[in-house]
C-alpha cells in the first residue's frame, strides 16, 4: 500500500511527465488498435466478395460415364434425381447455403452443328455467376433461350430469332458477353425445358453450390452433403478457398508486421523518456535509498507505475482506435468498420501490449535507478 502510496503521488507531482510517457505509448496502441479493426472488417468484407462469385462446391455422381465435359467437371450419363437439391437444405450447416444451381446438358442439333444444351434455373445462375453480362433478359417464359457468344457469332441469330430445336420452338431473348469459358459454347434455357428435350424428366447431372464458408470450412459442409446424399460427390472448389485464405493471410501479415514496428517504436520511446526521468528523479531515488529502499522496492515503484501508464493508455488508445478506425477507414481502405464486427479479443490483446510494453520498456530505467549511489545522489540537493 506504501508503495502504491509513492507511486500515486509521484505521477500526480509529475503530470507533464506521465501525460509525455503516455503519448507514444497511445498513438502506438490507437494504430495498433486501428489496424486490427480495419484487417478484421477487410477480412470479412473480402470474403463476403470472394464468395459471391462461382460455385464453391460442385456435386456430381459418383460413377460416371464420360461424355459431355463443362467446365472444371465432366458429366456422362449418370444422373441425380432433382428432389436431392431439397435434402441439401437440411445439413447441419445450411445456414452456409447462398444458392443452389442444378444443371442438366445435352447435345443437340441445330443446322447442321452440334450444340451444347444447359438446363439451368435462370435466377440461381445468375446469383451464382455475377459476372455473367447478359444482352437481352434471362428466360422467363418455358420456351425461351439465351446464347452464349461463340453460338451468337457463329449461327448469326438476333433477339427475337426461334431455333427449332427436336421439334420445339425456342426464342433467343439474350446473349451473354464472352466469359473465356464453356458458357461461350452454350445455349441456355429454363431446367424444366431442357429436361423434357433431353427426355431427363426430374433428372440433374450436376449440382452447383455457392457456401458461405467464413465460419465453417467448404470442405466441412462438402462433407455434410455427401452424408445426406447417397451416391454422390461433393467435391470443394479449392482455387475460391484457397484465394479467399491468401487475401486474408496477406492482409493479416502485413497488420502483424506494421503493429509489431509500432510496438518496438513505443517501448523504445517510453524507455527512452523513463530513462530520462531517472535524472530529474535522482534526488527521490537517493532518499529512498537512504531511508532503507532496497532494489526490490524500487523495481515495485517503476513497474507499479509502468503498469498504471500502461492501463491508462491501453484504454484510450483503444477509444481512438475505434474513432480513428471508422472515420478513416472507409477514406484510406475503402474498408466499412460496423461496431458490431470488432473483436472482442481487441480489448484484452490491446490492454495486455501496452502494459507489457511498459514493463519491457522500464526494466533498464529501474535496473539504472537500483544502482545509484545514494551518496552521489544526495549531494545533488
Amino acid at each position: 500500500m506504501r508503495t502504491a502510496t509513492l507511486v500515486f503521488k509521484s505521477l500526480s507531482r509529475r503530470k507533464g511527465r506521465s501525460i509525455l510517457n503516455s503519448i507514444g505509448l497511445i498513438l502506438a496502441i490507437t494504430i495498433i488498435t486501428s489496424t486490427f479493426v480495419v484487417s478484421h472488417s477487410m477480412e470479412i468484407q473480402i470474403g463476403d466478395e470472394v464468395e459471391k462469385y462461382g460455385p464453391n462446391i460442385v456435386i456430381t455422381p459418383k460413377a460416371q460415364l464420360i461424355n459431355i465435359p463443362y467446365g472444371g467437371i465432366v458429366v456422362g450419363d449418370v444422373v441425380i434425381p432433382e428432389n436431392y437439391v431439397e435434402k441439401i437444405y437440411t445439413i447441419p450447416n445450411r445456414q452456409n447455403i447462398r444458392v443452389i444451381s442444378p444443371k442438366v446438358y445435352g447435345q443437340v442439333q441445330y443446322r447442321g452443328n452440334n450444340l451444347l444444351l444447359v438446363g439451368i434455373i435462370p435466377e440461381s445462375e445468375i446469383q451464382l455467376k455475377r459476372w455473367w453480362n447478359i444482352t437481352g433478359s434471362l428466360p422467363r417464359g418455358e420456351f425461351e433461350i439465351i446464347l452464349g457468344s461463340t453460338i451468337k457469332s457463329t449461327l448469326g441469330l438476333t433477339l427475337g430469332s426461334i431455333a427449332q430445336i427436336n421439334n420445339i420452338s425456342l426464342t433467343v431473348v439474350g446473349f451473354l458477353s464472352e466469359t473465356g469459358s464453356i458458357d461461350d459454347y452454350s445455349v441456355f434455357l429454363p431446367l424444366h425445358t431442357a429436361q423434357m428435350l433431353l427426355n431427363l424428366t426430374n433428372k440433374v447431372h450436376v449440382i452447383e453450390v455457392g457456401a458461405l464458408c467464413k465460419d465453417c470450412p467448404v470442405e466441412v459442409i462438402a462433407q455434410q452433403i455427401m452424408e445426406v446424399m447417397p451416391n454422390v460427390k461433393a467435391t470443394p472448389i479449392k482455387q475460391a478457398v484457397e484465394l479467399r485464405a491468401k487475401i486474408v493471410k496477406q492482409t493479416v501479415n502485413f497488420s502483424l508486421l506494421l503493429a509489431f514496428t509500432i510496438l518496438i517504436t513505443g517501448c523504445i520511446g517510453i524507455m527512452n523518456t523513463m530513462l530520462a526521468s531517472i535524472h530529474e528523479r535522482i534526488r527521490e531515488i537517493g532518499v529512498l535509498i537512504s531511508l532503507g529502499a532496497d532494489s526490490s522496492h524500487l523495481y515495485k515503484i517503476f513497474f507499479l507505475e509502468s503498469v498504471i501508464l500502461g492501463l491508462i493508455s491501453g484504454f484510450v488508445g483503444i477509444v481512438t482506435g475505434l474513432i480513428s478506425s471508422m472515420s478513416l477507414g472507409p477514406l484510406i481502405m475503402g474498408a466499412t468498420i460496423n461496431l458490431e464486427d470488432v473483436p472482442i479479443y481487441i480489448v484484452p490483446l490491446t490492454i495486455t501490449l501496452s502494459i507489457s510494453s511498459c514493463l519491457i520498456a522500464s526494466f533498464y530505467p529501474a535496473w539504472r535507478a537500483s544502482k545509484i549511489d545514494p551518496v552521489k545522489a544526495l549531494k545533488t540537493v
